[in-house]
């Protein structure tokens, strides 16, 4: 937003208003104003595009209905530059929801960057419809986007926001990941080392069993490992230590995941979960800093819902 001179001057003329009265009617001639230039639209720049959408944004975060200019704001997706590109996605993602007309419109050009080579594009993509994405947008995206989670040549910024963003679209439509097709690629996914991935994946992972364990059984022993992993403090990346804790959040989503599974009858397996909540339960101590109790207390009131409740 930076060099935008209306928008700064806008902004500086709401926060100089002496009352709410003051503040209503310079909105309502701003609104006035934009509302005729898109109207008018021969001399409607991307930048007066750019800027007039942003406006809105803030008028709407202001706390004032916004009814018009959505087209414009979702027409921006298409831009084929990031500036514009960017402020069409942020806008839709704040002013629309899943049930809106306008957003169908988006779906192809959602749908290009998605598939496209642009990284940046695709995070912006996948964030829009992990988001406000519905179930066209399900249908029409799904296997798209489950091959950027699968893909290794995606970096793991992108693959965390497709494994979110297909979370999304199966909440919306649970037909679109079946554990037939998806169970094995599932698996294989509990591998990644990278822990924002890992953790990102395991969200799914909670949504897709429970709805349906059966199918991911192959899923299970890779989940023991996975707490065993944090539970010893292996590989455990610093920006992932919270207060001395191995990914706090990881631990807990993968002891909500082993829930949903009947009690486990490989021996190796079932020593090995042993183990890791008898740490757990063992090892939880009472210290005076808040967050650090409040990190390892969550971990230890999920390994006794795993212990009093296997396989919900």
């Amino acid at each position: 937003m930076s060099g935008m001179r209306g928008l700064s001057v806008f902004i500086s003329d709401i926060r100089n208003c002496q009352n709410k009265e003051a503040e209503r009617l310079r909105v309502d001639k701003e609104l006035g104003n934009i509302r005729t230039c898109f109207k008018n639209d021969k001399g409607l720049t991307p930048y007066k595009k750019k800027k007039y959408v942003w406006k809105m944004l803030y008028i709407h975060m202001l706390g004032y209905d916004v009814d018009f200019g959505h087209m414009e704001a979702v027409s921006l997706i298409s831009a084929p530059k990031y500036p514009e590109k960017q402020v069409g996605y942020i806008v839709t993602s704040c002013l629309l929801n899943e049930n809106h007309d306008f957003l169908r419109l988006a779906i192809n050009a959602v749908r290009n960057d998605i598939i496209g080579r642009n990284e940046t594009y695709q995070c912006l993509a996948l964030t829009l419809v992990g988001n406000i994405g519905g179930r066209e947008f399900a249908e029409s995206l799904a296997p798209d986007v489950q091959k950027l989670l699968i893909s290794s040549s995606c970096r793991p910024l992108v693959r965390k926001k497709a494994a979110l963003c297909l979370l999304r679209l199966f909440r919306k439509n649970p037909d679109v990941v079946n554990a037939d097709g998806w169970a094995d690629r599932m698996a294989q996914l509990l591998d990644e080392r990278d822990l924002g991935v890992l953790t990102s994946s395991m969200s799914l992972l909670v949504s897709l069993v429970s709805n349906d364990y059966e199918g991911y059984s192959s899923c299970l022993p890779k989940c023991v490992k996975i707490l065993e992993r944090l539970a010893r403090n292996q590989d455990v990346p610093q920006e992932y230590t919270y207060y001395g804790i191995p990914s706090p959040w990881l631990q807990v989503k993968t002891m909500r995941a082993l829930q949903y599974f009947p009690t486990i009858e490989d021996p190796s397996t079932r020593r090995s979960l042993f183990e890791v909540l008898q740490r757990i339960l063992m090892g939880t101590d009472v210290v005076k800093n808040v967050n650090k109790n409040n990190a390892s207390h969550a971990v230890l009131f999920e390994a006794l819902s795993l212990v009093r409740f296997p396989g919900r």
